[in-house]
């Protein structure tokens, strides 16, 4: 036998075992490989937790701000003051104006209304309103027996010879506020007398009834209290077209006497004594005085 074929039996069984294990090596090796991608398949994946982000990020030391505080302050500056909250001076003049009180209707000086003439124009003025006359004057503060205006840039007063009236009117004497001319109306015209008889005075002072017929009245409350008597055309409205009276308009006192809480008996006694009506009449937003002389 020669040596070769002694070798490779020798070796023969030896090859064999080595290449067997190394085979049972590597099978062994996938096994684990395949066993362990099966279970990482299995687990559930724990996905990192992140911190929620503050809506604010401060950094460490950074100044602290109020934000309410900042809110409060005005981006565009102060609003100026109103001018009509003007400071009502000591010892103020007399007017030169040639404008007459009629009257004032009551309430604090920077809610009252003050009734003024000026030349053949009747008007009701608000505090703070222009007056209606040459010039820049404007009414600033209502006080009980005068007005305070402002004339070019000066505060004068006006004064009234006060008469207290019910309702919340305080009325000059009739004899200082005449009306215009084309605020007289006078009952002895013919086409007056055609309705009413040949003496008006008669007719209004002895047989008021007659008159029902031209017109009516409603009173009108304010504030749960009477404040005059609303006019309003009768069955025959031609009366009530001649003398200038318009649908609506309230009559707040005759001759000066308010007819909030005029009894009749006291109208009555100014109808037997007088030979001419002043009516202070409030119509919309103005307020007119007529004189009806019998």
């Amino acid at each position: 036998m020669d040596k070769s074929a002694v070798i490779k039996q020798v070796l023969s069984p030896r090859v064999s075992a080595s290449v067997s294990l190394i085979l049972l090596l590597l099978l062994m090796m996938v096994l684990a490989s395949v066993f362990w991608s099966a279970a990482a398949f299995s687990r559930d994946v724990t996905l990192p937790v992140s911190r929620p982000v503050a809506a604010v990020a401060q950094s460490a030391g950074g100044p602290q701000y109020n934000v309410q505080s900042l809110l409060a302050v005005p981006l565009f500056g102060e609003a100026p003051q109103d001018d009509s909250e003007k400071v009502i001076q000591q010892d103020v003049q007399r007017s030169r104006l040639k404008i007459s009180v009629l009257g004032l209707v009551s309430g604090s000086d920077e809610s009252g209304v003050a009734i003024l003439r000026h030349g053949s124009k009747t008007k009701a003025y608000s505090v703070g309103e222009k007056i209606e006359v040459a010039g820049s004057v404007t009414l600033l503060a209502v006080m009980s027996d005068h007005i305070i205006i402002e004339n070019n840039r000066r505060q004068e007063k006006i004064e009234l010879e006060k008469r207290q009236l019910s309702g919340g009117i305080t009325a000059a004497p009739s004899a200082s506020a005449q009306p215009a001319d084309d605020e007289v109306i006078s009952l002895d015209r013919p086409e007056i007398k055609e309705l009413i008889g040949e003496d008006p005075m008669d007719t209004v002072q002895n047989s008021p009834l007659k008159l029902v017929r031209f017109f009516s009245a409603s009173p009108v409350t304010e504030n749960g209290q009477v404040k005059g008597y609303a006019l309003s055309p009768g069955r025959d409205p031609r009366l009530f077209k001649l003398l200038g009276i318009e649908p609506g308009d309230v009559v707040l006192s005759v001759n000066g006497q308010s007819l909030a809480d005029l009894p009749a008996t006291e109208l009555m006694k100014l109808m037997e004594n007088t030979q001419s009506f002043e009516l202070l009449v409030q119509r919309n937003d103005s307020i007119l005085s007529k004189r009806l002389d019998l």
